[in-house]
């Protein structure tokens, strides 16, 4: 585990993307000189971890204040963010794609929908009324 750790961490340092970073219980906590490229760092990470330490492992992405943490994990329990059926990690993805191979899952929508605060839920519910003609 150190070993792959020290592979981790030489090579984000040698990426020159972060300010700092460090692993903590095998998660991967960086704080990235540009916050937007996020996703840049995510894919370049996830690459390198496929191809130098386990070609079966993906890469999870948090956002955790201002910095953000990556865990190392199995190939299928990484979050579908990448899919290398369609995504090689070489093009950029469209939001607007709407194939099921997306992020957004029904059990996201609803549980979005479960956590409507009670005055929209209210209002929504008056929308539908009234369309309805109630």
């Amino acid at each position: 585990m150190q070993r792959v750790e020290t592979l981790i961490k030489d090579f984000v340092e040698h990426t020159g993307l972060t300010e700092r970073h460090e692993i903590i219980h095998g998660t991967l906590y960086v704080t990235l000189k540009d916050p937007k490229g996020f996703d840049h760092f995510h894919k370049t990470i996830r690459t390198f971890f496929k191809e130098e330490i386990d070609n079966e492992g993906g890469v999870n992405m948090y956002a955790v204040g201002d910095e953000f943490a990556f865990d190392f994990v199995p190939e299928d329990r990484e979050a579908p963010v990448f899919c290398d059926e369609t995504f090689s990690g070489k093009e950029e993805m469209d939001p607007t794609d709407t194939d099921d191979k997306g992020v957004w899952s029904e059990f996201a929508e609803e549980e979005m929908m479960n956590n409507i605060p009670g005055e929209v839920d209210t209002m929504l519910d008056l929308e539908n009324d009234a369309e309805e003609g109630r």
